[in-house]
């Protein structure tokens, strides 16, 4: 059992990949979360040419502020975690937070079963991959590759999507100047997640496999990159798809 877990007689379901640890009110949705891992690990061990993994804890928590207490119990004293935050990978854990009113959503409770699946990303690339993380990358992968935007491989709504997510943005950002500290991600004229979604995807359309992967393993090639992907990403689909 993780240590200190916090949870009273957690609901516990795992195989030899994966274990998942919740509250008991969770039990649907940690289920489907733990399908939802056996589902996806192969392919994305594939993506990153991986053979084979280790046994990935995850917790979910239906509490906000058992969620916070918990993964800053884990972090050095005086750590931060963002506001926004329902989702971490620490300690080689998957750790999410889980509003129980998504329960009775089934977009939202879709797309949350995937945290999981977002979360493994972020932990195979960490102990696989890269030496030192590139923020922007790393989530923009995640964003790309947990399936929660598959429905954006559709033309028409990867259009709308750039209309009104990226191309109303004034002053596109520095993608290597975004954080997870202070407000992060999450600004008032932007949402980080957007932004490197868009520009990852473009990445992975323009890029062969082995030299993205190089991309990846390199920290000051990523830096390098990062200085202009936001605007080469804008340029290459208002072109592609002639866009004002």
């Amino acid at each position: 059992m993780p240590y200190n877990l916090m949870i009273d007689n957690p609901y516990i379901v795992e195989n030899e990949d994966f274990c998942i640890y919740s509250n008991q009110s969770l039990k649907k949705l940690s289920n489907k979360s733990f399908e939802e891992l056996k589902l996806n690990k192969q392919r994305i061990l594939d993506f990153f040419k991986v053979n084979e993994f280790r046994k990935v804890i995850m917790i979910n928590f239906d509490d906000i502020e058992e969620f916070r207490k918990y993964v800053l119990s884990l972090r050095e004293l005086g750590a931060h975690l963002p506001k926004y935050a329902t989702g971490v990978f620490d300690k080689g854990m998957i750790i999410s937070y889980v509003d129980p009113e998504i329960l009775k959503d089934k977009e939202g409770l879709n797309r949350k079963i995937k945290t999981g699946v977002h979360e493994f990303i972020h932990i195979v690339n960490k102990e696989k991959i890269y030496q030192e993380r590139v923020i922007w990358l790393d989530e923009g992968l995640a964003t790309n590759l947990d399936t929660t935007n598959d429905d954006l491989n559709n033309d028409d709504k990867f259009i709308e999507y750039l209309k009104d997510e990226i191309l109303c943005i004034k002053d596109l950002p520095i993608m290597n100047d975004l954080t997870h500290h202070g407000t992060g991600f999450k600004q008032e004229n932007y949402d980080g997640y957007d932004l490197v979604y868009v520009c990852v995807r473009y990445l992975m359309e323009i890029t062969e496999k082995n030299r993205l992967l190089e991309i990846l393993k390199d920290y000051n090639l990523s830096i390098e990159v990062g200085k202009n992907i936001l605007q080469d990403a804008v340029n290459y689909y208002k072109n592609k798809y002639d866009l004002k």
